[in-house]
């Protein structure tokens, strides 16, 4: 499926027509957009990781992984046909929530906020809100003479040290790893999505589509297919997205 404006949208074997393109409500979806500039991210924080915007683009690919676990977590719950007031009230939640919100609504299970995969996430979203709320926190001098630098800790699970000025590319590839993986099994395994289903959620732009049980896919251009594919291969195990000219 091509992100153009049609009186005609595909959904695998059906198409919904739509009498005045006018009528069709659109929803602003991201999930994809930040998963391509992570790839970016990452594959430029890597060419230039022995320069100081090494590091530079290796922050911007963490803060970004997890925003696109906010995001995602957003876009499933907007798939739902919830009302409004409900949905504003269900925007309050932290992103872990509103997983386990949409999961418990589509198979009456919840998130195991034991398992591996969950504590991984929340620590990248804790990254996150260590960025966007700085706040008084006890450091420890470290070290000796000019070496000495004030250590403020690390993650718990993943151990990524709180001090973002201290974010490489190993960092980078860490975070986006861990948040693809969650969105992997979170789809696939917990929720028993297909992957063309899960696209529908994340990419599709028409309101009215989003609850309609039906696959869709994405071509998008090569260069950013290959950095995908490169950088994040976990996410074309959830998501069908196709390089431009590939058969659909």
């Amino acid at each position: 499926m091509t992100d153009k404006i049609s009186p005609i949208t595909l959904l695998g074997q059906e198409s919904i027509m739509v009498n005045k393109v006018e009528d069709i409500r659109f929803v602003d979806q991201r999930a994809l957009t930040l998963a391509v500039d992570i790839a970016f991210l990452l594959e430029e924080s890597e060419r230039t990781k022995d320069a100081w915007h090494g590091s530079a683009f290796a922050r911007c690919a963490i803060t970004n992984a997890a925003l696109m676990l906010e995001c995602v977590a957003n876009s499933c719950l907007g798939s739902l046909s919830l009302p409004s007031r409900l949905l504003e009230e269900l925007d309050r939640l932290p992103p872990l929530s509103k997983f386990d919100y949409y999961l418990f609504s589509r198979t009456s299970k919840h998130i195991d906020r034991g398992c591996c995969e969950a504590q991984l996430a929340s620590d990248v979203l804790k990254l996150r809100d260590h960025i966007v709320h700085p706040k008084m926190k006890p450091g420890s001098i470290v070290g000796e003479g000019e070496s000495q630098y004030v250590d403020y800790g690390a993650t718990k699970v993943l151990g990524i040290a709180l001090d973002n000025r201290e974010w490489s590319h190993s960092e980078g590839m860490k975070v986006a790893e861990v948040a693809t993986n969650f969105l992997r099994r979170f789809f696939l395994e917990w929720c028993g999505h297909e992957k063309g289903s899960a696209t529908r959620i994340l990419v599709c732009r028409e309101r009215d589509l989003l609850n309609h049980d039906s696959a869709m896919w994405v071509q998008m251009p090569r260069a950013e297919y290959g950095l995908v594919q490169k950088w994040l291969p976990a996410i074309l195990s959830y998501m069908d997205l196709r390089p431009s000219g590939s058969d659909a």
